[in-house]
């Protein structure tokens, strides 16, 4: 190898490594290193999950649950507050998060793409929620069918919105509140609104108007309660939280936590 040559080998050994720095820099910057030290909870607002205090700090029950989780995990908790449900989603597939709240329904769809570690409530009924009374021509959902266009409220982006989806002679009227789901109700505006039955349950005690017809889903669309998100392939994180979910079930710290933020029933 005479000497330009040599000379040339280096300087490319050299661009080589150059790049490899700045590369490796740039996908630090981008995916900082994790502090181990510290349990990273992605949230958004939804009452009684996650809210925003005066003085900008988090409460509710996931904020509970989360701060307990990390203080047996023997760390410090961050809570991201991401905005909506996609954002979290797409956080926790990049790793951003270590963990994915805010009240998620466990469904057969998402336990094919994440871990889900169940924490508080039951595998779900469902119901259509009418104003007043359930008209007599209506036993089952299907009887819409007779309606021209029937409105039904429901919540955005959960497995029972994809159902209703599925049924051509509805007209689905999306609503994530649900206040809004109610005076929708009682102004006539929509006929009814499909919603899960504990909550419509709840609902009632309030707004005793308020008149409940049963509706099963098949199983693709069925909730098996709710569930913490954990990326697939994190099995030890997802066994140290299951572990500790289990333990704080058994010692009564989630149902002291359901029963202050009114999750029971």
């Amino acid at each position: 190898m005479n000497f330009i040559t040599k000379k040339l080998f280096k300087g490319a050994a050299l661009i080589l490594v150059t790049l490899f720095l700045i590369i490796g820099g740039y996908q630090l910057l981008k995916n900082p290193a994790k502090n181990q030290n510290e349990l990273v909870a992605g949230m958004f607002v939804w009452t009684p999950f996650m809210s925003v205090k005066p003085d900008g700090s988090y409460e509710g029950f996931d904020v509970d649950v989360a701060q307990e989780l990390a203080t047996r995990m023997g760390k410090k908790l961050v809570i991201k507050d991401l905005g909506s449900l996609a954002s979290l989603f797409i956080a926790l597939e990049q790793g951003k998060i270590d963990m994915l709240f805010s009240g998620l329904d466990i469904t057969q769809q998402r336990m094919a793409k994440m871990s889900m570690i169940p924490y508080t409530g039951q595998a779900a009924d469902y119901c259509l929620m009418f104003w007043n009374t359930v008209p007599e021509s209506i036993t089952t959902i299907q009887d819409l069918k007779t309606y021209s266009s029937a409105v039904v409220c429901v919540e955005p982006g959960v497995s029972t919105e994809k159902f209703i989806d599925q049924l051509p002679y509805i007209t689905k009227k999306s609503l994530s509140s649900k206040t809004d789901m109610l005076l929708d109700l009682q102004y006539g505006k929509s006929l009814a609104a499909f919603i899960e039955i504990n909550m419509a349950k709840r609902l009632q005690q309030k707004n005793p108007q308020l008149k409940i017809l049963s509706v099963p889903l098949p199983p693709e669309f069925q909730i098996y309660g709710m569930g913490i998100a954990v990326q697939k392939n994190n099995q030890t994180l997802t066994d140290q939280t299951a572990r500790i979910i289990q333990e704080m079930k058994q010692d009564g710290t989630i149902k002291r936590f359901e029963t202050k933020w009114q999750l029971e029933g």
